[in-house]
């Protein structure tokens, strides 16, 4: 790790400063392990630093509180899923550029939410803690759960203007779609948790399938309804 001058070189992290990072990464790692068994309210600050190997001292000059240290690791999963999911848009245009076709197809979808789905399974149990606790009556919670929805809504949004642009479908109430697609997905992801792996590949065939043939159903409506008008 490296740190900033003022003018603007990199310096290396002294040995102070890489204790720290390194502490903070053992907190944050023992924390997902701790909040996915316990759940945000079933460990303390006590418990979290005892996890981590460290001292409540360390864990204060990390984090001013628990919140902050589980809105931390919320934020991480979603910037890690966001690029994720950008990342293979991307790589999905790229590759359809290379079919004889030049056309999208449901194989390149598949290959693409499997790719999103196996990333996201990293981070189920988090996410039903902060949807069980999302629906609580901490209405700080309420207000996280609420902007990692809306965060993830865009995402997918910006993700199926992507193809759009590209021409991989045709316009479309993205927005709306999106609204669709998330919480199944969400939903999804939860209920396979504790499958078996060839249930796991069933999800993900569903979910393709649905993608695929929703999208371009939706598309062709719109299309045909715009012309009949």
């Amino acid at each position: 790790m490296k740190r900033v001058s003022a003018k603007g070189k990199k310096k290396p992290l002294g040995k102070r400063e890489l204790s720290k990072a390194a502490t903070r990464k053992r907190l944050l790692a023992a924390a997902r392990s701790e909040f996915a068994k316990k759940g945000y309210h079933g460990v303390s600050v006590r418990e979290l630093s005892a996890a981590a190997g460290v001292s409540t001292g360390a864990f204060y000059s990390n984090f001013r509180n628990k919140r902050e240290l589980f809105d931390t690791i919320i934020n991480e999963i979603y910037a890690t899923m966001n690029s994720i999911m950008e990342t293979t848009a991307a790589e999905l245009i790229s590759r359809v550029k290379t079919t004889p076709s030049g056309k999208l197809t449901s194989k390149l979808v598949r290959d693409t939410i499997s790719r999103i789905f196996r990333a996201a399974m990293n981070y189920t149990d988090l996410i039903d803690i902060l949807r069980r606790e999302g629906f609580g009556r901490d209405p700080a919670f309420r207000k996280q759960f609420n902007h990692v929805w809306e965060s993830y809504i865009q995402t997918t949004k910006r993700v199926l203007q992507i193809y759009v642009g590209a021409g991989l479908a045709k316009p479309h109430d993205t927005e709306m779609v999106a609204r669709a697609l998330v919480p199944m997905s969400i939903s999804m992801l939860l209920y396979a948790k504790k499958a078996t792996p060839q249930r796991k590949e069933d999800i993900i065939d569903t979910v393709a399938a649905m993608v695929d043939g929703g999208i371009l159903k939706l598309t062709s409506l719109k299309h045909k309804r715009a012309k009949s008008a």
